[in-house]
């Protein structure tokens, strides 16, 4: 018992200072946002330096997504009523509307573009696995079977006008967490109209990447001074020194990190 409170008590209310679960929050959607403009530039900018990186940024998005929200639902101690915003919604609260800005990228913009990318790999496993993964393909092919280059087509059409509306979402979704940062008045750092434009440009940050992209170079620079057994402080300024080319843009894809 806390001497002088009376009633029951918000987990912010007892521990004041923002915990890890909450900063992994606005950490985790600016790379589902990040990966998410970076399949954008290709599908709809045509930019032919990612292509390569489309299908793995859809992916990306979609694997961040799907755990961005545990890190609030457990600092929330009671996560099952998090369901409450949906069945009561509170239309005059921002984070209660969030759940549905949430909902809407997560079933109509980004499960339905990954749907179409693979329609045609789930269409053909499908047709070709047997047993219990036959009948996993055949419920995501949600009966459609056409795969022919028409079909393909419109496959096509239909995704570039999906990722043209998933833009602005993306932009919606990071730009929430901006704008709640911006609303903390007793911080003077945060509380600025500015701060869901400088969490959007954090996010698109990640266009920059050049070569394999910033993770898979960090890897590589791992990996390669692991293989030639260089000093534990070597190693840490062989990263800085990636970090630091790829700055300025002069890392590319055969560049020596050691």
């Amino acid at each position: 018992m806390i001497p002088g409170v009376n009633g029951f008590m918000y987990p912010n209310e007892v521990e004041l200072q923002w915990s890890v679960l909450i900063v992994l929050y606005p950490y985790i959607t600016g790379l589902v946002a990040g990966a998410f403009i970076l399949a954008s530039l290709e599908r709809v900018f045509k930019v032919e330096a990612v292509r390569p990186t489309y299908r793995l940024a859809l992916l990306t998005a979609l694997a961040f997504l799907l755990v961005a929200p545990l890190p609030l639902q457990l600092h929330l101690g009671h996560p099952e009523r998090s369901f409450e915003m949906y069945l009561t919604p509170h239309t005059s609260s921002a984070m209660a509307m969030f759940g549905f800005v949430y909902l809407w990228y997560l079933t109509v913009v980004l499960l339905l573009e990954i749907w179409l990318e693979y329609r045609a790999e789930i269409v053909g496993l499908a047709q070709t696995t047997t047993g219990i993964r036959r009948l996993i393909y055949r419920a995501l092919t949600l009966g459609s079977y056409n795969v022919s280059p028409e079909a393909r087509r419109i496959d096509d059409k239909v995704g570039y006008a999906v990722t043209v509306i998933g833009i602005p979402s993306a932009f919606l979704l990071h730009g929430y967490v901006g704008f709640i940062f911006g609303s903390v008045k007793a911080n003077p750092w945060w509380s600025s109209p500015l701060m869901p434009i400088v969490f959007l440009f954090s996010a698109m940050g990640l266009r920059y990447c050049r070569g394999h992209g910033a993770v898979c170079g960090l890897f590589q620079a791992a990996e390669s001074a692991h293989r030639y057994a260089v000093p534990r402080h070597h190693r840490a300024l062989s990263l800085l020194h990636f970090c630091h080319r790829l700055h300025l843009g002069n890392a590319g894809p055969g560049a020596s990190y050691l």
